[in-house]
């Protein structure tokens, strides 16, 4: 990585000034809530309306400092090896993950809760953060910057956990001091899709894509 100094706000000029050697490991993944304020030229991807995914600069006081675009084009990288780079990063980053048993079900899910930096990126490297394989990825609901709760995608028993892990979520949001709007995702790898789930006539609801389907009833 090359970084010559074409910035001028404090906190981008503190993230030219960390040597490249170290950069690759200083880079981190957070998720944050849509119009938050990280400035006009960060490093996002804009995955969800609600939902903002930024590579950022981890601080020597373990600050996130917000990585902008036109640094970034100094570095001769291409965009997707950053955000590769900045994840595998987040991996020396310690979590807790706990299993249990959805309520109501025999089925099995997660919670995610990163301890000390923010852990909701995470939702990124699922494999890696739960240990196991996910063919199609998992359900999840990001409760806030910090934490979530996955529900390993592996038969179309799954499926109808779906109300149950929304209940819960609804739960974990009352208990959140800033909790981030319900959402139901189907995360595999970077890819992210709103079920558009949601409480219609006293009635949980999703709008489950063919192509989950399809991939389940191969599973089963």
């Amino acid at each position: 990585m090359n970084a010559p100094l074409p910035c001028s706000d404090p906190v981008c000029l503190t993230v030219a000034g960390v040597p490249s050697s170290l950069l690759p490991l200083q880079l981190r993944v957070v998720v944050q809530p849509a119009g938050s304020p990280l400035g006009d030229d960060a490093f996002t991807s804009d995955f969800h309306p609600d939902l903002v995914g930024a590579v950022v600069v981890k601080g020597r006081r373990d600050e996130p400092l917000v990585l902008t675009r036109h640094l970034a084009a100094t570095w001769q990288v291409p965009p997707a090896r950053l955000w590769d780079d900045a994840l595998a990063a987040l991996s020396v980053e310690p979590l807790e993950v706990r299993g249990f048993t959805m309520p109501g079900t025999r089925t099995e899910a997660y919670s995610v809760t990163g301890m000390g930096w923010p852990g909701a990126a995470h939702m990124f490297r699922l494999e890696q953060a739960l240990g196991r394989r996910l063919p199609l990825g998992a359900l999840v609901m990001v409760t806030d910057d910090n934490s979530f709760v996955a529900l390993p995608l592996d038969s179309g028993a799954t499926l109808h956990a779906a109300s149950a892990l929304w209940d819960l979520n609804e739960t974990l949001g009352r208990r959140t001091q800033k909790a981030l709007p319900p959402r139901l995702l189907w995360v595999r790898g970077w890819d992210v899709r709103d079920l558009g789930a949601g409480i219609v006539g006293g009635q949980f609801t999703a709008e489950v894509p063919q192509e989950l389907r399809a991939g389940l009833a191969q599973l089963n």
